[in-house]
């Protein structure tokens, strides 16, 4: 892999309510030539092909990232994203899975976790370190919930365990422009509502820049994940995981809120940490998110 800007949130338009990139603003780490285990790979999954980046050290456990709501796949931010987990590589066997290619009408999220289950055991993926981000944390507690034995240690990020209460201002504001196929719109709309005013004015151009190239099958799946997400609700479950849990949350969260956040630390019994200040995005903007990450497994 070449080596890569760290100054700009690469793709941030379109992964922002996923993991995005490089921790904005810090020097770039050299990074190595692309090798067979940092390529996207695939797996058929009952109802799609599902990519996956693959990095990290080959012989350490895995820890598999299940990315959130986004208007384009994830896998081909690979580079962006390896950089961006560089001190988590250094030790994890790092996966990152993308959502199915096509969705089918109405798929939820019950079956979307289904799916990203199915892709570990076909991956050969076995008892990982499973980190969520928005609505990937809104999967990742599904398959916590459904496979308690499956799951080493449950990271949660930037997202709620019921959409109950959560204001829908954002997601109303994302479907409208997603219907009217406004990619550039879209795009600005993200970046208003995923990161602080600050973050967002001084990355301001890059982020608008990602509304290019948006396809009709990416606005359709859009829309899909979407209506997907409006009704989550597995508090009541949540009393089923067994593993060591961790929540990490924004106290400016103007997308789903700081509240889920503390309501997940409550019904997992688990530690957390809310960063005061930053939005949604905070996995961005803040430069000890993962070293956070990195401590609570050295921990557990």
């Amino acid at each position: 892999m070449k080596q890569l800007r760290r100054n700009i949130p690469l793709r941030a338009a379109v992964l922002c309510l996923a993991l995005l990139c490089p921790a904005c603003g810090q020097k770039a780490a050299p990074t190595e030539p692309e090798t067979e285990n940092s390529m996207i790979q695939s797996v058929q999954t009952k109802h799609g092909e599902m990519k996956y980046v693959r990095f990290g050290n080959p012989e350490g456990p895995s820890f598999v990232i299940l990315p959130g709501l986004s208007l384009t796949g994830v896998t081909g931010a690979g580079e962006a994203i390896a950089a961006a987990y560089a001190e988590l590589a250094e030790d994890y066997d790092m996966i990152l899975f993308d959502r199915i290619t096509e969705f089918p009408a109405g798929y939820d999220l019950f079956t979307m976790a289904d799916d990203a289950y199915e892709a570990l055991e076909l991956a050969g993926i076995e008892h990982p370190v499973l980190m969520g981000v928005s609505q990937g944390g809104m999967l990742a507690q599904l398959i916590a919930v459904n496979h308690p034995e499956a799951v080493s240690a449950l990271i949660l990020c930037s997202t709620v365990p019921s959409m109950k209460g959560v204001d829908p201002a954002a997601f109303d504001e994302w479907q409208r422009l997603a219907e009217a196929r406004d990619a550039a719109g879209l795009a600005e709309s993200f970046g208003r509502y995923v990161y602080t005013p600050e973050f967002f004015e001084q990355y301001k151009e890059p982020i608008l820049a990602q509304g290019q190239g948006v396809t009709e099958l990416d606005f359709r799946n859009f829309l899909i994940s979407l209506a997907a997400t409006r009704d989550f609700d597995v508090s009541d479950r949540l009393g089923a995981v067994t593993c060591p849990s961790f929540v990490l949350g924004a106290g400016e969260d103007r997308v789903l809120g700081v509240r889920g956040s503390y309501d997940l630390m409550e019904l997992l019994g688990c530690e957390g940490y809310i960063y005061e200040g930053k939005g949604h995005g905070v996995y961005d903007e803040a430069p000890d998110y993962r070293s956070r990450i990195k401590t609570f497994l050295a921990a557990h």
